[in-house]
């Protein structure tokens, strides 16, 4: 399974919406790893982590986790299985129980670049970029890893925490040209470019974002659509800077929503009312 809780074409970037659960899962415990599965046990072990995931791409934490503490329970050793855990503490704020669960993925299985590649989203979290960017690394080094764009892009983010644009740059920059449809590249690129006004890179990186994720229907699906209302409002706020108000407020108007749920339909909102 190669997924990133930063990646947006993923599914699991709603999950951060069940924070709430993190509080009444507080008292479970989690399994011990004293015992060697039989074979029976691991079959077990794999079928709970296979349902698990699928309650996770429906967004089911409070599912997956009990069908992963099921499956850690069976087989204590099967990496999958706190990888996932892993990403499922993490959605629920569970920070600590989540950095505990990918280093035991890694250590039993020091080869997997998916628990790196996360385990160093989580890192970017706990404000720990320089071992967020060593994990990052661990994963954009394995040559059969196949979605090298994403622990690269994810480490472009954790260079630009640290407060190194240039790296970072450089990093989301490869990201996009080696996985054109790596959308949160895209994002990051214009949230630095907006940030250190060059308006003319945003307008660039909006426009590769809508000819490459905004136009495909698959990619449509997976995401929430503020966020594809913050990616016209960084448009529109890089028009604007350019001295292309016409179509700024082209763009205002596609993206405003009164909707108070919509954060960035709120902002185009707001912005568009200013520019009348």
């Amino acid at each position: 399974m190669h997924v990133s809780l930063l990646a947006p074409s993923s599914r699991l970037i709603v999950a951060f919406a069940a924070l709430a659960l993190s509080g009444a899962l507080g008292a479970l415990a989690l399994p011990s790893c004293a015992h060697t599965a039989s074979e029976e046990e691991r079959n077990n072990a794999r079928i709970h982590h296979d349902i698990a995931i699928n309650a996770l791409n429906n967004n089911d934490l409070r599912g997956a986790l009990g069908e992963l503490l099921a499956a850690v329970e069976q087989d204590p050793e099967l990496p999958q299985a706190h990888n996932a855990l892993g990403l499922v503490f993490h959605a629920m704020g569970r920070l600590d129980d989540s950095l505990e669960h990918y280093h035991k993925a890694i250590a039993l299985k020091p080869t997997f670049s998916d628990a790196y590649n996360n385990m160093g989203v989580l890192l970017i979290d706990l404000g720990r970029y320089d071992d967020a960017i060593a994990a990052f690394k661990v994963a954009t080094g394995d040559i059969l890893y196949p979605t090298p764009s994403l622990p690269e892009g994810n480490m472009g983010w954790a260079y630009f925490k640290k407060g190194d644009n240039e790296a970072a740059q450089r990093h989301l920059r490869n990201a996009v040209a080696t996985n054109p449809k790596f959308c949160r590249g895209y994002e990051w690129l214009a949230r630095i470019a907006l940030e250190q006004d060059r308006a003319a890179e945003v307008v660039v990186n909006c426009r590769r974002f809508e000819k490459y994720c905004g136009a495909d229907p698959l990619i449509v699906k997976t995401l929430a659509p503020d966020y594809l209302r913050q990616m016209q409002y960084y448009l529109a706020m890089a028009l604007l800077k350019q001295g292309e108000s016409d179509a700024a407020r082209a763009t205002l108007s596609a993206c405003a929503s009164d909707d108070a749920a919509n954060e960035f339909g709120g902002k185009c909102l707001a912005s568009l009312r200013a520019l009348r």
